[in-house]
């Protein structure tokens, strides 16, 4: 798996790929690049520990 990150306008955006290069995951949109690459990097710290919620509608 890789973290991709492009421009899109005016905008950074981020994509998690599989080795075979489809999308898993996708972000919001970012005003800079640094902001882009601080989310990526929040989203590596996540472990097999960190919790899964159901929301209930």
């Amino acid at each position: 798996m890789y973290f991709e990150i492009y421009r899109s306008g005016f905008q950074w955006r981020w994509r998690l790929k599989s080795a075979n290069h489809e999308i898993l995951a996708s972000g919001e949109s970012y005003t800079s690049k640094d902001a882009c690459l601080h989310c990526i990097s929040l989203l590596k710290q996540t472990t097999v520990i960190t919790p899964v919620y159901e929301v209930q509608s």
